[in-house]
């Protein structure tokens, strides 16, 4: 076989392209190119002193954009959800939605049966049955509605640090992290050199959204590391190393249990690539991929059948043709813009036979990754937040970088950097697109300057109006541990907390329950269009109540990463109501 010349085999990383007589240790290899014109790579160097330097950097940069104040705000509503049902897994053994004194359910507003509202807000028996019946809960409380693999990651911090916010968030910050080392080295080891790997992992870094949910305590930075290393060990076992298929399908698993809804569309474009490719170079190996396939399918049969995914209670909103276009759009804004990822596409295949076959293995599935996606998240999805895209991130800024460095290479490489900082740092890459329903409470992107980068210098350096630190801060001075508080929404951060008995929430459980000792305490946010209103207005009319002053803004959530989180300015809304009960029952 004559093996063409590769141009892209430059950049002092890797070995000139061999000849047929090379060494007979790389005959495997050999018979992986054999029915394609495909350039066969050798293991990359050892790193330059200048390589060493850009990683040092990265990590530094990564270290402080990902760990720096992560407790200066506290745990909004999604993260305490987490965090709280951590607690009970450390408590109880799983992660329980009642634990006999609070209750957890999906936040999905329009799940909620207003009819039978009533009969639900005083009795806390016929409240946790209705969420068992609905499908939230197994029938001994335990949650369904996420797989238990974020609550066990989070378990681990709250063990070691205790029940703090560090404790929280730190598992999950780790996992970020490592998953910009292990895209690095992927990158690296799959035919890109140290310039690929270097930007793939700083592009990573300036996506604005990706670190704000990366500082979360929520499954996102969890199964995005899972989400690098399904990529990287798929690699392996596509190249045929030694236990590659095990550790894929072993990853693959994991996965699951973190985040049962992103999965599914890339398990079958890895298994549909490894069919495709083994078909057209040995057929035989064809049904060993579907082996393999699927023994993860039997693998993952109990845990199917036990979160019950066939009838999962999930109210989507709007129309598929609506979500669809909000989710194009958060993909051009916040993955990669349109206008790079088409011309990565079309550079891919006009150089496929001239690419390393790792190399092209790799941009093709990322590229298949980030396009499913858009059809993917609105067909299951309730809404269109940047949260059920944010995980294929490393993705987008793979095929970003591919792209600049194949392009620009043979050319000086201030342009590849000009072009990342222009991508990096400027919406123009992105104004094209702009087109696909851009949702009216998202961020500007900005003129000049990404509008986003303002967010990540005020949420990572500055101190924000943190309502949720002001409220649980004043309650812990002044509340005794046996005070019944009352709260319209963002209930589970004071479940995570304090010690208290929490009413009230989407549920609005017990919010009028006569039983007990009436709530001491109320916290209401006057402008959340989504919960039961006339339940709480009709409590809080039952008393008479003094404010407390508290500057604690009225904003709809606490340290939400979503870019939606700009539709109210914390630094001008009025603050919200904090009330101590002053009389009986009117």
């Amino acid at each position: 076989m004559v093996v063409p010349q590769n141009k892209y085999a430059m950049d002092g990383n890797m070995t000139e392209v061999l000849p047929d007589s090379a060494d007979q240790n790389l005959s495997n290899d050999r018979q992986e190119c054999s029915s394609v014109t495909a350039p066969i790579r050798q293991t990359p160097h050892a790193p330059t002193r200048l390589e060493l330097i850009a990683v040092v950097l990265i990590g530094c940069l990564g270290a402080v954009l990902l760990f720096w104040n992560i407790t200066k705000t506290y745990l909004w509503q999604d993260e305490a959800n987490t965090a709280v049902l951590a607690t009970r897994v450390l408590k109880f053994g799983k992660p329980l939605g009642y634990d006999g004194v609070n209750l957890i359910t999906n936040d999905n507003f329009a799940a909620e049966d207003i009819s039978t509202i009533s009969q639900r807000t005083g009795d806390p028996k016929v409240a946790v049955e209705y969420y068992i019946n609905r499908g939230d809960l197994k029938p001994d409380t335990t949650w369904k509605f996420h797989p238990i693999g974020q609550f066990l990651w989070a378990a681990v911090g709250l063990k070691f640090l205790g029940q703090t916010t560090l404790g929280a968030r730190f598992p999950f910050v780790v996992a970020a992290f490592g998953s910009v080392a292990l895209l690095y080295w992927l990158v690296r080891t799959s035919g890109g050199g140290a310039l690929m790997a270097s930007l793939t992992s700083v592009i990573l870094l300036l996506n604005v959204y990706w670190i704000l949910h990366s500082r979360q305590c929520r499954y996102y930075s969890l199964s995005g590391f899972f989400f690098v290393l399904a990529l990287f060990t798929y690699m392996r076992w596509q190249r045929g190393k030694p236990w590659g298929a095990i550790a894929f399908v072993t990853t693959c698993w994991f996965w699951f249990h973190v985040d049962y809804g992103t999965v599914w569309p890339i398990f079958g474009i890895l298994f549909g690539a490894a069919l495709l490719e083994a078909f057209f170079s040995d057929r035989r190996s064809c049904w060993k991929i579907l082996g393999l396939g699927l023994g993860l399918a039997a693998a993952l049969a109990p845990s199917i059948y036990y979160y019950e995914l066939w009838g999962r209670k999930s109210v989507q909103l709007n129309s598929w043709a609506y979500r669809f276009g909000g989710t194009c759009f958060n993909i051009n804004q916040y993955i990669i813009p349109f206008i790079v990822l088409i011309p990565v596409v079309v550079l891919l295949a006009w150089q496929w036979a001239k690419l390393y076959k790792d190399e092209r293995r790799l941009i093709a599935v990322s590229a298949l990754i980030v396009i499913s996606m858009m059809f993917w998240v609105p067909t299951v999805a309730p809404e269109i937040f940047v949260r059920y895209i944010i995980i294929v991130a490393p993705a987008g800024s793979l095929l970003a970088a591919w792209g600049m460095v194949r392009t620009f290479e043979g050319s000086s490489r201030y342009l590849t950097l000009l072009a990342a900082a222009i991508l990096v740092f400027t919406p123009w890459l992105s104004k094209p697109f702009e087109f696909f329903v851009a949702p009216q409470d998202w961020n500007e992107t900005g003129s000049v300057l990404r509008g986003e980068l303002s967010v990540l210098i005020d949420h990572v350096f500055k101190n924000r109006p943190d309502p949720n630190r002001a409220v649980v801060d004043w309650l812990k001075q002044n509340a005794l541990p046996t005070d019944e508080i009352l709260i319209n929404y963002e209930d589970e951060p004071l479940m995570f907390y304090l010690p208290n008995p929490i009413r009230g929430g989407i549920p609005a459980f017990r919010a009028e329950d006569d039983a007990i000792t009436p709530p001491r305490f109320a916290v209401i946010r006057r402008n959340v269009p989504f919960i039961h209103w006339d339940v709480f207005s009709r409590e809080l009319h039952r008393y008479s109540w003094q404010p407390i002053p508290l500057r604690a803004p009225d904003v709809l959530w606490g340290n939400i990463p979503d870019p939606m989180q700009g539709l109210v300015d914390p630094y001008t809304v009025p603050d919200l109501a904090l009330l101590r009960r002053i009389d009986i029952r009117k």
